[in-house]
């Protein structure tokens, strides 16, 4: 769904650090960015910053219609 709003993310993850996450890419600026203990609680920060930096996106407007 992100993919289809046009909305870029990057997670990596190194050992025992957790899982990094970003919401935009190099070329744009990322407008959000974070840590979380499990690959789950990134997806959800992810999904959380893209409806708040992204209000406007068909993925925002997908997301508040699910709730």
């Amino acid at each position: 769904m992100l993919y289809d709003s046009e909305i870029n993310f990057e997670i990596s993850t190194f050992w025992d650090g957790g899982f990094d996450w970003k919401l935009g890419d190099r070329m744009n600026g990322y407008p959000a960015e974070g840590n979380a203990r499990t690959l789950a609680e990134a997806i959800e920060e992810i999904k959380g910053s893209a409806v708040k930096h992204y209000p406007e996106s068909e993925f925002a407007q997908k997301v508040r219609a699910m709730a």
